[in-house]
């Protein structure tokens, strides 16, 4: 697979909330996530853990632009722009717009 093939991959997984089509595209070790509230997740167990907390929340979608990528031999990188709506914990919809950087 190569990178465009993994990214679009990746985000279809995450729009359509499917665990084992998105663990596929992220690495075996090294992985860093840091969330909005600053919080640094770097280990695969934990990460796949928080992405199933949220998978598992049936009232959010997202849908997003590709800004830029860039690959290179051994790592590539996509710059998103990401359209997210949800509801917040009293059942009142929100949206936001928000940037997110991907390496692979």
């Amino acid at each position: 697979m190569d990178f465009h093939q993994a990214l679009e991959q990746h985000m279809q997984a995450m729009k359509q909330k499917d665990m084992e089509s998105f663990t596929a595209t992220i690495h075996q070790k090294d992985i860093t996530l840091i969330l909005p509230n600053g919080k640094l997740i770097q280990n695969r167990k934990e990460f796949i853990q928080f992405n199933q907390d949220w998978f598992s929340d049936p009232d959010w979608k997202m849908t997003y632009d590709v800004i830029k990528t860039k690959e290179k031999k051994s790592i590539g990188y996509a710059l998103l722009f990401i359209h997210y709506d949800d509801l917040d914990e009293d059942g009142n919809p929100y949206h936001q717009d928000y940037y997110l950087h991907l390496v692979f």
